[in-house]
Parts: C-alpha cells; sequence; structure tokens
C-alpha cells in the first residue's frame, strides 16, 4: 500500500482491513465510467476496493475498451464481475433451446479476465430452481471463477423473500443464503433495493423502524453470518440516501462490513464513513464524525463510535 496524504501527515486513524480482505468488502457498481477515470480512481483509492461489477450498460460497449477496464481493475488486484443480470440472460436463452449458452458465455467472460460470476434471479418472474444455480456454481469454479450468489428481487411483488413490501420472509432468505453458500458461493449479495423499501433509506425511517425492520435483517444475518453477506446499496438512489443506508449498516455491523454497489466516484467518502471521520445528518452527534468525537472525548480503544445511533432516543 502506497504512503497516504494522513500517513505523511502523522494522523492516526483507526485500523482497517487490507487486501486480500476476508471482511470489510467493498463492492462498486461500474456505471460505464471512461477507462482513465477508472486509471485515476484506482491510483487514489484502489487499495480500498475489492470487487467491480461491470454493469450492463457496458455490454453496448465495444469489447476492447471492457477489456482495458479489467486490466486496470485487476492490476489493482480487484477482481472484476459482469453484472448478475448478464447470466440471467444467459440462463433464459438456455432454457429457450441454446443449449450449452450460459457455459459459453461464462468461458468466454474468464478469457477476458472476469474473476467473479455472480449467480442471482432479481429479473425473472419464476421461482427459483436452486438445484440448478448449485449446478452453476461448480460450472463456474470448474473455470477459475469465484461465485457470488444474490437473494432478494428489486420489486416485492414475486419476490418469495418477502411477506410484502417491508416484510422479509425470514425463512426462505436464510434458506437461499445457505443453499447458495453450501454450494460453494464464497459471499451471497443481499438485494440493495429490498434493503432500502424494508429498512429505509432516511434517518427518520431507519431510526423509525429500528424496532422491526432492523430486527428482520438482523436476525437473518446472524443465521448467516454477516461476514458472508454482502449488504448492497442501491447506486441509482440520491447521494444523501446512499450514504445515510450505508452509516446504518456500520452502525449494525461495525467498520468491517461488507458493502456492495457503492459508486465509484463514492469511494473515498465510503472509507472515511467506515472510519468515522465523514459526517451522516439525521443522527444528531452520532452521525457527526463520531470517531473524531470518541477520540476528543477519550474513549477507550475499544468503544464502538458506530454502533451511537442505535442508542438514539433512548432513556436513560
Amino acid at each position: 500500500m502506497e504512503p497516504t496524504f494522513q500517513s505523511y501527515l502523522g494522523i492516526a486513524w483507526p485500523e482497517r482491513s487490507r487486501k486480500p480482505r476476508q471482511q470489510g468488502l467493498t463492492m462498486v457498481m461500474d456505471t460505464g465510467w471512461p477507462v482513465s477515470f477508472v486509471q485515476s480512481m484506482m491510483e487514489q483509492y484502489g487499495d480500498y476496493l475489492d470487487i467491480a461489477k461491470i454493469w450492463d450498460p457496458h455490454l453496448r460497449a465495444p469489447e476492447k475498451e471492457v477489456r482495458k477496464k479489467i486490466e486496470v481493475y485487476n492490476a489493482h488486484k480487484v477482481r472484476v464481475q459482469p453484472g448478475g443480470l448478464v447470466m440471467e440472460i444467459a440462463r433464459m436463452q438456455a432454457a429457450q433451446g441454446k443449449t450449452g449458452i450460459e457455459y459459453e458465455i461464462m468461458r468466454k467472460l474468464a478469457e477476458m479476465g472476469f474473476s467473479v460470476i455472480e449467480i442471482s434471479d432479481t429479473v425473472t418472474n419464476t421461482g427459483r430452481d436452486m438445484r440448478r444455480e448449485s449446478d452453476m456454481v461448480k460450472r463456474a469454479q470448474d473455470l477459475g471463477f469465484a461465485v457470488f450468489g444474490e437473494v432478494g428481487k428489486k420489486w416485492s411483488e414475486q419476490d418469495e423473500t418477502r411477506r410484502g413490501l417491508e416484510v422479509i420472509n425470514e425463512e426462505v432468505t436464510i434458506t437461499q443464503m445457505l443453499a447458495l453458500l453450501e454450494a460453494g458461493a464464497e459471499r451471497v449479495y443481499w438485494e440493495g433495493h429490498l434493503l432500502r423499501q424494508v429498512l429505509g433509506e432516511s434517518a427518520e425511517e431507519l431510526l423509525a423502524k429500528r424496532d422491526s425492520a432492523t430486527q428482520q435483517v438482523l436476525r437473518v444475518a446472524k443465521k448467516v453470518g454477516p461476514e458472508r453477506i454482502i449488504f448492497e446499496v442501491s447506486p441509482l438512489r440520491p447521494l444523501l440516501n446512499r450514504r445515510t443506508l450505508q452509516f446504518w449498516l456500520v452502525t449494525l455491523f461495525g467498520p468491517e462490513v461488507n458493502i456492495g454497489n457503492a459508486r465509484l466516484e463514492d469511494l473515498g467518502c465510503l472509507e472515511a464513513l467506515r472510519s468515522g471521520s465523514h459526517p451522516v445528518h439525521g443522527f444528531a452527534q452520532a452521525g457527526d464524525y463520531p470517531w473524531v468525537r470518541a477520540l476528543e472525548m477519550r474513549k477507550p480503544a475499544d468503544y464502538k463510535w458506530w454502533a451511537e445511533a442505535l442508542s438514539i432516543g433512548e432513556k436513560r
């Protein structure tokens, strides 16, 4: 890791895991940034990025430009995956008579330099065939891919992991996550649109549903293991909503929570959020540079500054 501006100045900072990380993973959604921008961002913040998802708009980009981008990420030890939609479409085509096309597409992705495959079911309206997905995991691993599963759909209709817009079907969610992990998936993504609809995405919503919606998420995470889940935060939501939900995930699971679908340009701010040196409005002092305030107040080294928001409004 290159010396940072902070280390040059001699400013102390909370410790953070380093690559190759086993927890505290960050995945970004590359929405189509130019290669030159990606290169510059990696030179500044590549040490904090673990996985880059090349989103489906890239399907309209020249192949050679996508290859260049993959090379940049790989040079900075960032694993690269296509968006889950790529394999969902491939599986639909296979079901419609193009036998084996999903495996041919995976072979081409491996040749291009992708190293992660996502096995998801976020778009289709049919129920999941977990046995078929287990076979997909094994076939992907045979090609050298790490496999990440995904659970949940963007909309509550046809989503068997929910009982309603804001109610998780905990049993089905846990069953699907564990089935993917037991089949060999390294991690599972939890659909970001589901999480924001259940938890909320403003400080007022999150705090109001702290004893209901948040408890659902905590129960699922406890059964599966939060270190095995990558919690997505939709990159399509406004900046304040993204930052607020990322802050809440850090509050719940600590700075080493796995966060997915961050925007590439937000990498520096997300890392500052993990270290408690970035403000998030709506949580009173708990969101006001919490680690810096803990330092000022001479809190002990093991003080959980990131969890302060959980006690807002509680009677003393």
